[in-house]
């Protein structure tokens, strides 16, 4: 009996060699990235519908949809497709949250992206901080969320600051010939235009300006004629708004009915779709504080441009979320794919490792200057509209033509 048991050991052991040499043994389970052709799923919220950004967040959605099918056609992500998952906030909190956690908690994403409203990203920050999602946002440039998140380690931003803007705007005002004295300034209510008008304060005050007339308004009204016929009264040589597309549209066309015709007309951002359609020849001689141009040297810009209008045929007048829709969702495949897994510890250490060139110049992320981690882009430029065509005319060293200043009144261009 004894020798029996014996036997039955020793073939035992014998039959489990045997397995194991022959393959048969249970595999060690290799990590995703290595044994499955599953996709790498990226979540990006922004407002395609619902409100006065809704066409802000279709120019950022066709950046987003370019960068996917070139990724896609190279190969993906780690040899694996990538699946974007893009959501519309409709313009509101309460939505964006909601999507935001959708992505986080059902759809599992590597990463979340996208953004635009300053109000609309602290909320939905604040409400999913809890989960520490690795963020890659290219929108909000509020210094309320730098403040707030911009120390995370999780939390990663693309669009330039407050700050950078709004000294670019005073630094240009100071550049022209004869140097403005007064500034009429309007701003939207919300965390952007509040926080943008401290900082261009605090700038403009600095360097002398007197600020005449200094007054709040709603984003998305219809009628801003009560405004600008107070603004006219006080006669600034420069009026300044910080507001949205829809609400300079308005704005400018009632400039024009209640004949306010100051030295300088000046709005944020003002390469947005329809701006010509819109305006007409109502739209020349405005200048704006933008954070990007079609006509920059940036290396591989053209062809990127050409790949653009190849896919967008239709595709005119390109607004600056289109780029930097693009190169959000490119520097998060080019992170995982460095870090060489989705593991998100490793992701964020290729993150801050990152650098790239890109259609909005290059990519690197570095501390900010108001206690943020990881800021990528900081340089703007002034672009006025000229003949129904946008030329960068500050800072010097890029400007492709000269301001026109002081600008002709209403009277004397029809």
């Amino acid at each position: 009996m004894k020798f029996k048991r014996i036997l039955i050991l020793i073939l035992a052991v014998s039959l489990m060699s045997a397995l194991v040499v022959w393959g048969c043994a249970p595999k060690e389970e290799k990590p995703p990235e290595e044994g499955t052709k599953e996709p790498i799923k990226i979540g990006a919220v922004i407002p395609l519908s619902g409100g006065p950004f809704a066409e802000a967040g279709q120019e950022q959605r066709i950046g987003l949809l370019m960068a996917e099918k070139e990724i896609n056609e190279k190969g993906g992500i780690l040899g694996r497709p990538l699946k974007l998952i893009i959501e519309d906030d409709q313009c509101k909190s309460e939505t964006g949250i909601a999507a935001c956690t959708k992505l986080i908690t059902q759809d599992k994403v590597v990463a979340l992206i996208g953004g635009y409203s300053s109000t609309i990203t602290f909320a939905e920050m604040n409400a999913i901080s809890s989960y520490e999602p690795i963020v890659v946002w290219m929108g909000a440039s509020s210094v309320k969320v730098e403040h707030e998140f911009g120390p995370k380690k999780w939390f990663f931003h693309l669009h330039p600051w407050d700050y950078h803007r709004q000294s670019t705007v005073v630094e240009f005002f100071k550049s022209l010939t004869p140097k403005p004295k007064t500034i009429a300034l309007t701003y939207e209510d919300g965390i952007y235009g509040t926080t943008s008008a401290d900082y261009f304060r605090k700038y403009a005050e600095e360097a002398g300006f007197e600020i005449i007339f200094d007054e709040p308004h709603k984003s998305g009204s219809s009628d801003f004629t009560s405004l600008l016929t107070k603004v006219k009264a006080k006669n600034p040589d420069i009026f300044y708004s910080v507001s949205y597309a829809g609400d300079y549209i308005i704005q400018i066309k009632q400039a024009k009915e209640v004949d306010f015709s100051p030295k300088l007309f000046t709005i944020v951002a003002p390469l947005f779709p329809g701006y010509k359609d819109s305006l007409g020849k109502a739209g020349d001689y405005i200048v704006g504080v933008n954070p990007w141009a079609s006509t920059l040297n940036i290396e591989g810009l053209k062809e990127w441009l050409d790949r653009l209008h190849e896919m967008y045929p239709e595709k005119k007048d390109i607004e600056y979320w289109v780029p930097l829709g693009y190169t959000n969702l490119m520097v998060v495949a080019e992170a995982i794919n460095k870090a060489g897994t989705t593991d998100k510890d490793k992701v964020i250490e290729a993150l801050e490792n990152i650098d790239m060139m890109t259609p909005f110049g290059r990519l690197k992320f570095e501390p900010s200057d108001e206690g943020g981690l990881h800021q990528a882009f900081t340089n703007l430029v002034m672009v006025q509209w000229q003949n129904l065509k946008p030329v960068v005319v500050f800072p010097p060293e890029v400007a492709e033509g000269k301001v026109i200043y002081p600008v002709p009144s209403w009277k004397e261009r029809d």
